[in-house]
């Protein structure tokens, strides 16, 4: 029987080790965190909250997110919220048709121009200035990346960062993606297990783990981007995939859950000049009684304290929004995707495809080894849960062309 080992237990990984599993090829899942899931979290606050420390948002066109969660026997439930469209404070009183045609004349200039600042093409195609600081603070806060270093390859969909389709998420915790696919696979799932390197050599690879070394006919390396840089590859990477990993910027974010004293009907809300905003979900199981909050870049987390705790990041959402019922004797849950241990920040930063392909070329195989993940995601799902989802299908078809070729 043909044998692959897979690096990572995020949605990728499993999803390429469920496929591969199900085709008959025998799978072993290593996995660094003492969990499933990566970048896919769900937990519950101390009064019962349903809270997505990670990846939350499933919005439209998440195909394989919902073909997966149906044969998982899992829910999608609406959000009451629509992920793009929130409240603005202070309210600077943009009509959404305006908005959305100045949306579409910068996707027409980054189109012509992928390469071009992306702050250059706004100023240039958007003179409305409340606009174009709206559109300047959601395209940061949606790449978690300072929007003075994005291009107009990041902000060539920018249109659908102002859509007005309700998000869902999945019932009981997004995290039963991961959960559910890691039942299936049983004991070939090793938690608490980090890889530190993969040597190929004669038609085997093999995989150095603190436990010891793990064999195989391929290998699929399903982890976030930075940490492929920890992972010694012998031989090396060749270099395209060298300079592909050293030209995609990484971003940092974080999310903070606060509990109320009462429930309030579902609502997001952000502030422009911060760049951070909150919302209220009955997904959180406890019928909208905790707020959540997103923050994403480098200014927006050090003018909130990130690092530093959640006390500034409170009186923020407070400020933001002070009807809000906030608990002031309740523990906030405070998830720093800055420089986590396991992903070394948030996810990708990916603007136009090299040379019009449909994914990144950090994705294409070699010798003996696929590779999964957000990263290396077909556009325009570079960084969703749902190219993780599509990732991993693509990396366990290129590992079934490896095994067949073993």
């Amino acid at each position: 029987m043909a044998r692959c080992i897979v690096i990572g237990a995020g949605l990728a990984g499993l999803v390429a080790a469920d496929a591969l599993a199900r085709d008959g090829v025998e799978v072993e899942v290593l996995e660094a965190r003492d969990r499933v899931g990566g970048r896919v979290w769900s937990a519950r606050m101390d009064g019962g909250g349903l809270v997505e420390r990670a990846g939350e948002f499933i919005t439209a066109g998440y195909e394989a997110t919902e073909a997966l969660a149906d044969r998982l026997g899992l829910a999608l439930d609406g959000m009451g919220i629509r992920y793009p469209d929130r409240a603005l404070r202070p309210d600077p009183g943009i009509d959404r048709a305006a908005a959305l045609a100045a949306a579409h004349a910068v996707e027409r200039a980054a189109a012509a121009e992928p390469d071009a600042p992306a702050l250059e093409l706004l100023d240039r195609e958007v003179p409305d200035p409340a606009i174009r600081e709206l559109l300047a603070s959601r395209a940061q806060s949606s790449s978690s990346y300072p929007v003075e270093g994005l291009t107009g390859g990041h902000i060539a969909d920018i249109a659908h960062l102002l859509d007005d389709v309700e998000t869902r998420r999945v019932r009981g915790g997004n995290q039963g993606l991961a959960a559910g696919l890691a039942v299936g696979l049983g004991d070939a799932v090793r938690l608490g297990t980090p890889v530190r390197g993969v040597r190929r050599t004669a038609g085997r690879v093999e995989v150095e783990a603190d436990d010891g070394r793990h064999v195989a006919d391929a290998c699929v390396v399903a982890v976030p981007l930075p940490i492929l840089g920890r992972i010694d590859f012998d031989p090396g990477l060749p270099e395209a995939h060298r300079a592909a990993i050293a030209a995609i910027p990484f971003g940092r974010a974080a999310k903070l859950a606060l509990p109320l004293t009462a429930a309030v009907a579902p609502d997001a809300v952000m502030s422009v000049p911060e760049r951070f905003w909150a919302y209220v979900t009955p997904c959180d199981e406890v019928g909208g009684s905790v707020v959540g909050s997103w923050a994403a870049a480098e200014p927006v987390l050090a003018r909130l304290a990130a690092r530093e705790g959640p006390d500034r990041w409170i009186r923020a959402v407070g400020e933001l929004w002070p009807e809000l019922p906030l608990d002031p004797g309740a523990r906030p849950r405070l998830t720093r995707w800055i420089d986590a241990e396991w992903t070394g920040g948030s996810y990708s930063v990916i603007g136009a495809m090299p040379d019009g392909r449909d994914r990144h070329p950090v994705g294409d195989a070699i010798d003996g080894i696929a590779f999964a993940g957000e990263h290396t995601a077909p556009a325009p799902w570079t960084a969703t849960i749902e190219g993780a989802i599509r990732s991993g299908e693509r990396a366990a078809a290129d590992a079934r062309a490896l095994l067949g070729a073993v």
